[in-house]
């Protein structure tokens, strides 16, 4: 991986961070996820005119990814619910880049080599570390986590896959970002019903800038994935854990345990020099 992708990827980890931190302090947080969706649509609409539309092998990746993106959402806020953020968070980006790594190493060829499967290896262990629950009182939001990390790994694959079926990852992103927006309006609608709009005026502006910011920093990880070891992009994306845990401690008041915080930065370090 060249210094220059590793930079984008952890700016977009940094990106991934804020937003998840806002959307857990949120009220409701059903709510706050939809106005990220409006952003995730605006940016999926208005790059259609330039990227054109992925090629037909990529198309039942995207379908899937869109509808395990979906799914993903509505877990990660119900997660958000029953767990703090510097538990819940880690452990749901902490699940995937093993999997991711060792799957497309296994089917798609990529070498991640010695100082890669040690880099996947330190930032798994690091984000395990840090979501351990302190009590009994977390489990609870441990489960949910887990599931939603589940789905990560899922559409990490799919979407690593898609994009580079698709001839153009920007394309394959463009309608990943509009078909995910479509069914989470459908749910708030159906949940808030004539109350949405009510609801949502006092957080609309936050949450669509929000969501066109997060949008951008999937853009650049599907991207990546196009361009270098799927393992490699995952879990230099997933060092974002160490960003809310550095979020939740400021700005939720949180414990966090930070010798693992220098765990997940070792495995950074390995990445770049892999």
């Amino acid at each position: 991986m060249t210094l220059s992708v590793l930079g984008l990827v952890l700016v977009a980890a940094v990106i991934h961070a804020l937003w998840n931190t806002w959307l857990k302090a949120s009220g409701d947080r059903l709510v706050a996820l939809t106005t990220l969706a409006v952003g995730w649509a605006i940016v999926g609409l208005s790059s259609l005119p330039f990227v054109g539309t992925p090629r037909q092998e990529a198309w039942p990746y995207l379908l899937v990814s869109a509808l395990v993106h979906t799914v993903y959402s509505l877990t990660l806020i119900r997660a958000y619910g029953l767990g703090n953020l510097s538990v819940t968070y880690p452990i749901a980006r902490g699940t995937g880049p093993l999997v991711v790594a060792v799957v497309s190493t296994a089917y798609l060829g990529d070498s991640l080599g010695v100082m890669g499967f040690l880099a996947v290896a330190l930032i798994v262990i690091g984000v395990g570390w840090l979501g351990v629950p302190r009590s009994n009182q977390g489990y609870a939001g441990l489960l949910f986590s887990l599931l939603t990390g589940a789905f990560i790994g899922t559409y990490t694959l799919l979407d690593g896959f898609g994009g580079r079926l698709g001839e153009s990852p920007h394309a394959y992103v463009a309608w990943l970002l509009l078909l995910t927006a479509l069914p989470i309006f459908v749910v708030s609608g159906s949940v808030h019903g004539a109350r949405f709009a009510s609801l949502v005026r006092p957080i609309w502006l936050k949450g669509v800038s929000a969501g066109v910011l997060s949008a951008a920093a999937y853009w650049v990880v599907v991207w990546a994935m196009s361009v270098a070891p799927m393992g490699l992009v995952a879990a230099v994306r997933e060092s974002s854990v160490v960003f809310a845990a550095l979020f939740g401690s400021m700005l939720l008041r949180e414990r966090v345990r930070w010798a693992a915080v220098v765990v997940v930065f070792g495995g950074i370090v390995f990445t770049g020099l892999a």
